[in-house]
């Protein structure tokens, strides 16, 4: 784990490089992308795609060919295909599972029509085999940026995005595969610079739920690497909170009062110090 580490802080390097965040990046925009990856950027991420690619060689032996890590991990955490169903899991979750699923290659968008690569799928369903699944999907991932930069190489630099003059009144749909699986978002627009509602279910929001089948029959310590091996992000299935009367069952506060009276118990706490 701490190896991945390592070698993660020089890709995150370079993120600060090409979007001025390690994280956070935000390149996507409407109507195009915040900024352009000039030629001369390319050599520096060529370099660090040589570098990474070798220690991905460095840790899928680490990973693949350590018996200990397959005692640990193989026969654990089992989803079937019929259970990724059952719970519409997505991304590495369920090809870990057989489920033969990818969003860039089943309603392809951005320059994934103009790549090739693999659709890296399991059949075990365990937590290797969900292992398995991420690792060598990294070759892909490399595979997919040295494509992309040799189409960079000739096109020529300019404009990297379309300025929209009139936002229409409508809703509409989008789909993405994020490192998780498929992130989906509906959009409503009032025709104003801004939405009228936005939903987004991000890939975890599915994937947890798979624990409820996942650790059935484990022991504790199993029970924890099952829920790991999906890789879950809370931060990403937070839905809005409301306080609820337990007697009559009425809805007691909306969102701003809960907000307003977290702000005041805040205050109260700060007066005491």
């Amino acid at each position: 784990f701490m190896w991945a580490w390592k070698y993660r802080e020089p890709v995150l390097d370079l993120f600060e490089m090409i979007a001025g965040n390690r994280n956070n990046y935000a390149m996507f925009k409407v109507g195009g992308v915040r900024r352009d990856i000039e030629n001369q950027k390319i050599p520096a991420i060529q370099e660090m795609l040589d570098l990474v690619k070798k220690k991905t060689d460095l840790l899928v032996g680490a990973v693949m060919d350590d018996p200990v890590i397959h005692a640990r991990t193989k026969g654990v955490g089992i989803l079937t295909k019929q259970d990724i169903l059952d719970f519409a899991a997505v991304g590495p979750t369920a090809r870990a599972s057989g489920v033969d699923v990818d969003v860039r290659r089943d309603d392809p968008y951005a320059a994934y029509p103009l790549v090739n690569w693999k659709v890296i799928t399991a059949e075990a369903g365990d937590v290797f085999a969900k292992a398995q699944v991420r690792l060598l999907e990294m070759y892909e991932s490399i595979s997919i940026i040295e494509q992309c930069l040799a189409g960079l190489k000739k096109e020529k630099e300019g404009e990297v995005d379309v300025k929209v003059k009139h936002i229409p009144e409508g809703y509409g749909t989008g789909r993405a595969e994020a490192p998780r699986g498929e992130v989906f978002h509906f959009v409503v627009s009032d025709g104003s610079n801004s939405p009228a509602r936005h939903k987004i279910r991000a890939p975890s929001y599915t994937n947890i739920a798979t624990f409820k089948k996942s650790c059935v029959g484990q022991s504790i310590s199993d029970a924890t690497i099952s829920l790991a091996a999906v890789d879950p992000c809370y931060c990403c299935t937070e839905r809005l909170a409301v306080a609820i009367d337990r007697q009559s069952g009425n809805r007691i506060m909306n969102a701003k009062e809960i907000i307003n009276h977290s702000a005041s118990i805040t205050n109260k706490l700060l007066q005491h110090e």
